[in-house]
């Protein structure tokens, strides 16, 4: 994305010159500083004059007693006065008052500490002082309003180092995409040169026991007490005993209990409650047979 230098650059063109007014000067109280409402003329490349005044106050007092208003501005250079204006108001009612003044140039340098003062009996209120300007900027200022402009202001490279590094892709047709490219590459320079940490492989055997047994990677086993009481759980038959008695005669058990051969009794209640059961069966399968046959 290029960058839009109208953001940065004052409303006129090269070598202009630049009529405008300011606003009013007089805020709180009745003191100002010129230096506060005019363009900012302090390039060496720009210049600025005033070649006009006009304010508006309204007095308030009593037709009777005397009053003098004194509007001026300080000669930051010379001393006394740049500009200066009497209102004599001595046995006068109360009212407003505009003036305007006209006259050639007068640099912008001399207009020190503006100010509006009462001598006698009366009020000043709603005061407002506006100055006419006239600016000429010429075209090496205007490059170096913005470092960005030009290879040949102050600050380029800082500036341009700025911009470029915020942007992930630039265009190729951007007036910075050489720079911006050039910063690409320094990265990936960096990156190459970070170390990489080598991790060699450990046999399936070692990996195992480290897992087991080694406290950093969080072992809890104790291979020797494990072994210990598998080999109480499961001791070896001890088969050597029982091969190696030899028994010198056979002892001969007689039967204790003989049952006598004889004929057991029918159990009569298991038979009705056969007989029962066939005849249930019966009755139902008869009816079952009913129904197919009439369909009932």
């Amino acid at each position: 994305m290029a960058l839009s230098f109208s953001v940065f650059l004052p409303s006129y063109s090269a070598a202009d010159t630049v009529y405008g007014v300011t606003n009013n000067a007089v805020n709180d109280g009745l003191t100002w500083s010129p230096v506060d409402i005019l363009p900012d003329f302090s390039s060496p490349n720009v210049s600025l004059q005033v070649n006009g005044v006009t304010y508006y106050y309204v007095m308030t007092k009593d037709p009777t007693s005397d009053a003098t208003v004194y509007v001026r501005n300080e000669d930051a250079i010379n001393g006394g006065y740049v500009f200066e204006e009497v209102d004599d108001w001595s046995g006068l009612p109360g009212n407003s008052i505009l003036k305007n003044f006209r006259f050639d140039g007068i640099p912008g340098e001399q207009w020190g500490e503006g100010s509006i003062n009462v001598e006698g009996d009366g009020t000043v209120s709603d005061a407002s002082v506006i100055y006419l300007y006239k600016m000429d900027v010429n075209e090496t200022d205007i490059i170096c309003t913005n470092p960005l402009i030009s290879p040949e202001c102050p600050g380029f490279l800082d500036a341009v180092y700025k911009y470029v590094s915020t942007i992930e892709y630039m265009e190729t047709d951007d007036e910075f995409y050489e720079y911006w490219l050039a910063i690409q590459e320094e990265r990936e320079v960096e990156v190459e040169k970070e170390p990489i940490e080598i991790v060699e492989e450990e046999e399936d055997g070692e990996l195992e026991k480290r897992l087991r047994v080694d406290p950093i990677v969080g072992g809890l086993v104790d291979p020797r007490r494990q072994e210990d009481m598998l080999r109480k759980l499961n001791p070896e038959p001890l088969f050597e005993p029982y091969y190696q008695i030899e028994y010198q005669e056979l002892i001969d058990y007689p039967d204790k209990h003989i049952m006598q051969d004889t004929v057991l009794p029918d159990n009569n209640r298991a038979l009705r409650q056969l007989a029962s059961e066939a005849k249930h069966y019966s009755m139902v399968r008869s009816q079952y047979d009913r129904e197919q046959l009439t369909g009932e």
